[in-house]
């Protein structure tokens, strides 16, 4: 299958340790966190609110420290994946 001209592909193997491939190259995210939520998003293939992103990663914590970990777990992802993913 091909990729339309400006897109990307992104695999993502969940089973065994997570691995995640962008155009065919291995990519590292830093946290354990960035992988749930490339995990999460990728097999809900739905939008999600940060709001329930961070319900559901730190529930556990107030409203303004749960946003602002989301706010880092989303820019792991953006660094890890490429802006122009």
């Amino acid at each position: 299958m091909s990729t339309p001209p400006g897109s990307h592909r992104l695999k993502v193997q969940l089973l065994g340790s997570p691995h995640i491939e962008r155009d065919g190259v291995a990519v590292k995210l830093e946290t354990r966190k960035s992988i749930a939520l490339l995990a999460y998003l990728a097999v809900t293939r739905q939008v999600h609110s940060r709001e329930s992103v961070a319900a559901l990663l730190w529930p556990d914590h107030d409203r303004e420290r749960s946003h602002a970990n989301t706010r880092r777990v989303l820019w792991a992802l953006n660094s890890g994946l490429g802006k122009d993913h």
